[in-house]
């Protein structure tokens, strides 16, 4: 998560757009920027599972991340002008077509969500990203597939998206009781009728996001611009 608000910083600076795709060792819970921490109680309920949490820059809701064989997420970080811009609603819908995009490429029979299904509610309650659609979010056979943030400075943007590619988000249940409806999210996998991989994965959305917001994607390292960046937001509580 540090990564991704120093890349978000350089993007603001005019740094190139960046793509990333991450799996999460061990598996933890994030919770979105503006939720609040986890009482006590909830947090001897995720150590009794073997979670820690992160807050992650983005908003949104508590998503649980399992390993690299349960799901893939990624994030995409550009500066406003780099084809991204307009208002939040229209890069959510840029992005998640070219998401879509490659998850058809696998098999996936998505569709965009174009209307609110469980109606307005504040990102600090205790629900998980999962237990709604919003606009423009890919769901599959009526169910989400893909849960997404967003957080938008003055001159950059960054998105996180979480794809299960086989796991589900039945320990945000445990430890937050009623924060997910019963069979309401999927897995790419499921979705697919396949064990479908990682890296598998990875590829459908590099060429996705290379045809979608036209920009050529190559292999590149933190700058130490970044890497002094991420040590600073590591010392800082809020991360930690």
């Amino acid at each position: 998560m540090a990564c991704d608000a120093a890349l978000l910083a350089a993007a603001g600076a005019g740094s190139r757009p960046t793509v990333r795709f991450f799996a999460w060792d061990p598996a933890a819970v994030s919770l979105g920027h503006h939720q609040p921490a986890p009482a006590a109680a909830e947090l001897s309920r995720l150590r009794s599972l073997g979670l820690d949490w992160v807050r992650r820059p983005t908003g949104g809701r508590a998503v649980f991340h399992g390993g690299r064989d349960e799901e893939l997420t990624y994030s995409v970080v550009a500066p406003i002008g780099a084809g991204l811009g307009g208002g939040l609603a229209d890069a959510y819908r840029r992005i998640h077509l070219a998401v879509a995009a490659g998850l058809r490429t696998l098999g996936a029979p998505v569709e965009l969500a174009v209307r609110r299904e469980l109606g307005a509610s504040t990102p600090v309650r205790r629900l998980a990203c999962f237990a709604a659609s919003v606009p423009w979010e890919i769901t599959a056979g009526g169910k989400k597939l893909v849960g997404s943030a967003q957080r938008r400075s003055r001159r950059a943007l960054l998105q996180h998206g979480s794809i299960p590619l086989a796991g589900d988000q039945s320990p945000l249940e445990e430890v937050w009781p009623g924060s997910l409806p019963a069979e309401r999210p999927t897995s790419l996998s499921t979705a697919v009728g396949r064990r479908v991989g990682f890296d598998e994965v990875a590829r459908a959305l590099t060429a996705a996001f290379e045809a979608g917001l036209n920009e050529r994607l190559e292999p590149g390292v933190l700058t130490a611009e970044e890497n002094g960046r991420i040590d600073e937001l590591l010392s800082e509580p809020a991360l930690a």
